[in-house]
């Protein structure tokens, strides 16, 4: 059995990919940092502050599932540039001391594409806007500059947008099922015009747990739908599967200026990966 590590396993996404690799009946190795709620004798829990913690260098670990990043509720927070790169870069080297021969899997984001629109392809060039994205992008080309001279396999999966019931983050799907929950009246969104590319966070744990338990390498991957919609057919899809009558308010908030209008991911790559496990 391989030795699984696992991190950021207590976030929104990471609760959903855990469950499926204990459903699995895999055992793993997954760090906290005040916390954790899974008592499963699946999973051995260790407390760190700091990712490059002595504590991973008495353990040979097999593969990294890295899903951990720090103030996602501020995309242009310094520490996103400042921090977070060097912590993960120095955590992956003490990894790769002990295990020359690791697998690490790390989550990028869309928004590495920067303001380019329409379809987005693995191959196309960065050019991220936001500190959140210029982190991931630094992260990545640096830990590629680390391969050149290892042994250790390197895949990148890059996230478009999910969604999902999240206590802990007000994304569009939270706020919208609380509002319908508490019987609001209405429900207030941007001008909802916008095209992404979606998919239910349950969707996307199980393609990242695919991945990982194949033990290999496979570059940058886009973890995507392959479809564009527009966020008001999203969120119209949410009402009527919910049966609301809530009403729709278009245009109350603000869209981002971070963000291009219309984008999504090509999925090729995965699908090609993943051959029959792609569903």
């Amino acid at each position: 059995m391989k030795n699984i590590l696992i991190t950021g396993s207590t976030g929104f996404l990471g609760q959903y990919v855990l469950d499926l690799f204990i459903k699995n009946k895999y055992k793993v190795y997954c760090t906290y940092v005040s916390k954790n709620s899974n008592k499963s004798n699946k999973i051995t829990w260790i407390k760190t502050k700091k990712l490059s913690s002595y504590k991973f260098k008495i353990i040979k670990f097999d593969i990294l599932l890295d899903l951990a990043w720090h103030d996602l509720n501020d995309f242009n927070s310094k520490t996103h540039t400042q921090i977070q790169v060097s912590e993960h870069l120095n955590f992956y080297k003490s990894l790769v001391k002990v295990n020359p021969n690791i697998s690490i899997y790390t989550v990028g984001t869309c928004l590495e594409y920067g303001s380019r629109e329409g379809l987005l392809k693995e191959n196309y060039k960065s050019n991220p806007v936001t500190n959140y994205a210029i982190g991931k992008d630094k992260l990545r080309k640096k830990t590629e500059i680390l391969k050149k001279n290892s042994n250790f396999n390197f895949t990148w999966m890059r996230i478009f947008y999910m969604y999902g019931v999240n206590k802990r983050k007000k994304t569009i799907y939270s706020q919208f099922i609380d509002s319908v929950n508490k019987n609001k009246k209405t429900f207030e969104m941007s001008k909802g015009t916008q095209i992404r590319d979606y998919l239910p966070v349950e969707k996307l744990a199980q393609f990242i747990f695919k991945l990982t338990i194949q033990n290999s390498e496979f570059g940058i991957v886009n973890l995507c739908s392959g479809k564009g919609v527009k966020l008001i057919k999203l969120v119209n899809s949410w009402k009527k599967k919910l049966k609301s009558k809530i009403k729709i308010r278009t245009g109350a908030l603000k869209m981002y200026n971070y963000e291009p209008t219309n984008f999504f991911g090509c999925n090729n790559k995965l699908k090609k990966i993943l051959k029959g496990l792609y569903e």
